[in-house]
């Protein structure tokens, strides 16, 4: 039975309770991708075991060059070109990736 007189047990409008605590991350709406300027060694092409993927490096090593997955990446060509250090001519690209990737594959 409700007694108007007594203490309530919530207050009103739940004036008194606290915020429920977050156990998951806060959605930021900021983007987790990277631009990256880096030198293009290879491009797969349809018919080879690496179907869609591309091989990049920082600095223009081919020993040091990492294969990215095209479904995860977006390339754009810039139109120069630059020099390798085993001698050949590599194009250099703007790479748009997740950062996770990129820092996995030592590109950042």
């Amino acid at each position: 039975m409700f007694d108007m007189f007594q203490d309530k047990e919530r207050g009103r409008f739940g004036d008194d309770e606290s915020a429920p605590s977050r156990s998951t991350p806060r959605v930021t709406g900021s983007s987790d991708l990277v631009d990256i300027t880096a030198c293009l060694h290879a491009e797969s092409k349809p018919g080879m075991k690496e179907v869609g993927a591309i091989r990049v490096s920082n600095d223009g090593d081919d020993t040091k060059a990492q294969w990215l997955p095209k479904s995860q990446v977006e390339f754009s060509l810039t139109g120069r070109r630059q020099r390798s250090k085993q001698g050949l001519g590599v194009e250099i690209v703007t790479v748009t990736l997740p950062e996770w990737l990129a820092k996995d594959k030592g590109l950042i």
